[in-house]
């Protein structure tokens, strides 16, 4: 995981900020510094330096592109412009102009390196998490914004642009920083939808083997999960076929019930590309380890500790591996379009008009759905004349006044007004797994790298349309045609999924007795942001059986465990 702490300004070598650079080294970080009024701490970040014609950049992090951009941009916003439609990668970079003075920040639009900005007199912070030693070294403890806390609470979208710290502005996905404290943002999924275009399978598939190539890079070590999934045989295929010479651990990993369970699919993967399956299963006595009460201090609550021994198990494998990346196929039901959804029809009504209702889609979507292809049109007639306007589920575990709150939009949402509620719906799914890049077990050991929530595979898909994605409203077709030559038959023909909402239905009741005093007497319940009654009715194992819910409890206690880190 590429973690890194920059400073920036006249005061960067003194007093606290040369404590806090001393406390960096003593906990390993390395040092590098750029002139007088610029330092930087890593922990495995690579830093690159180019010029430009008004000053230069440095890029924190990986570039998997093939090549380096041409930099004409005469603007802070043109260079991002350059940055972005040049080169793709895991990256933050800070643009200096004359003298090393700071003129913006700019994330990649992938998200995967997090980046939040603070202000110190004269002097510019840039982090992509709080650790200890730079809060320690100079005994400053931010507070936490208890307003933005509940937006995140209220929807939970908004986690990776949430500014939940006080003093420090997060810098979103594909957006730029600058000095007087704005973000403006150069690259958005609603822009790459914008720029529509026909692709067939063969393009796809180039697009996600490069995807792939370059994600993995120079690395000589690489843990591969096999699910037994469509989207993680993909980029497993796609690995074999880059010609990726280091060392593979092909994993697949169960669960100790049916719905977990997908051994078979994952042999049948294994067995076509010609490569061992390492299988590890957990147990039933795994479940009241599944949970972890526990968080460090960062910039966010991280969505991959939810599942602490799956989180636990592979982090031990790349320790005692020397893996340095894990592939995966996480955001490939995004990508490729896996929903069944009456607003892909509506995305070719508006598209191709009227003679859509001719096509298969309504049928086929219909027969997925269990619905009459009647109802499937009608419904589709309404959101292609009125899409429907985003707004997060409602969670009854929140108290009434946090319910009925407004949230701004997240910043890839603030802009889908003119697409079509099929590709809303693709944005929204890119815009909620921007959280699998999160800090975790195991991506502190190595990097996780997902190819479907990469730059060029998202631009490639939010450019098809839905329509043309699933072939008529199937699931993934094409994405199954594109890989069909590489993988069971099986595999895709299957249409069917393996459910975890049972598993981690019991991961809570084997953790209620834990759960009650965490989210009851904990710092959510003191702050009045959760509904006692309801989230103490939630947490009885009847509850959770006919109820279910589970989503939202472990949500509040990732987030009252984050809470906990900082406040302790």
């Amino acid at each position: 995981m590429t973690r890194f702490v920059a400073v920036l300004g006249p005061e960067a070598d003194e007093g606290a900020f040369q404590a806090m650079k001393e406390a960096a080294r003593r906990e390993g970080w390395r040092i590098t510094e750029v002139g007088s009024r610029l330092w930087i701490a890593t922990d495995r970040a690579v830093i690159t330096r180019f010029p430009h014609a008004s000053g230069e950049v440095l890029l924190i992090g990986e570039v998997a592109s093939p090549s380096w951009p041409v930099i004409t941009g005469k603007t802070v916003d043109a260079l991002c412009r350059d940055l972005s439609d040049g080169l793709w990668g895991r990256y933050i970079a800070l643009l200096l102009g004359p003298d090393q003075v700071l003129s913006g920040v700019f994330r990649d639009p992938s998200g995967a390196v997090d980046c939040a900005v603070s202000r110190s007199g004269s002097t510019w912070l840039a982090a992509s998490d709080a650790p200890n030693w730079m809060i320690e070294a100079t005994n400053d403890h931010p507070g936490l914004c208890w307003r933005t806390v509940a937006e995140v609470l209220r929807d939970p979208i908004t986690l990776s642009s949430a500014d939940l710290v006080c003093a420090w502005k997060t810098v979103p996905p594909g957006g730029l920083h600058l000095p007087d404290g704005r973000n403006r943002m150069i690259w958005s999924p609603a822009q790459a939808a914008r720029r529509s275009s026909p692709a067939d399978a063969a393009g796809l598939r180039a697009t996600v083997e490069g995807a792939v190539t370059g994600l993995v890079g120079r690395r000589t070590s690489v843990l591969a999960e096999v699910s037994g999934g469509l989207d993680s045989a993909i980029m497993a295929s796609s690995l074999l076929a880059g010609g990726f010479r280091g060392r593979v651990m092909w994993l697949n990993t169960s669960g100790p019930y049916t719905e977990s369970d997908e051994r078979a699919y994952a042999r049948a993967v294994a067995e076509t590309l010609g490569v061992e399956l390492t299988i590890m299963s957990r147990s039933a006595r795994d479940l009241v380890n599944g949970l972890a009460l526990d968080h460090p201090r960062s910039l966010r609550p991280s969505l991959n500790r939810l599942d602490a021994v799956y989180d636990a198990l592979q982090a031990g494998l790349c320790e005692r591996h020397g893996v340095e990346g894990v592939l995966t196929g996480k955001g490939g039901d995004v990508a490729f379009v896996q929903t069944a959804s009456s607003s892909i029809l509506a995305d070719q009504i508006r598209d191709r008009g009227l003679g859509a209702l001719l096509t298969p889609t309504a049928p086929v979507l219909a027969r997925r759905m269990r619905r009459s292809a009647w109802r499937t049109m009608r419904a589709a007639l309404v959101a292609a004349r009125r899409p429907r306007d985003y707004g997060p589920l409602a969670n009854g575990l929140l108290h009434p006044d946090i319910r009925q709150m407004d949230v701004a939009p997240h910043p890839w949402l603030a802009d889908v007004a003119d697409l079509g509620p099929a590709k809303r719906q693709q944005v929204v799914g890119f815009t909620s797994n921007l959280g699998l890049h999160s800090p975790s077990l195991r991506n502190a050991r190595a990097d996780l790298l997902h190819p479907a929530l990469s730059q060029p595979v998202m631009e490639t898909v939010l450019a098809i349309p839905a329509y043309e994605l699933t072939r008529g409203g199937h699931d993934r077709l094409m994405a199954r045609e594109a890989f069909a030559d590489r993988l069971p038959a099986a595999l895709i023909q299957r249409r069917s999924k393996s459910e975890l909402g049972g598993y981690y239905g019991r991961v809570l009741a084997a953790n209620i007795d834990r759960l009650r005093p965490h989210l009851l007497e904990g710092y959510l319940a003191r702050h009045g942001l959760i509904d006692r009654e309801q989230v103490e009715a939630a947490l009885q194992v009847e509850h959770l059986i006919w109820q279910g819910g589970y989503l939202e409890l472990m949500m509040l206690s990732l987030v009252e465990s984050w809470v906990s880190a900082w406040r302790s």
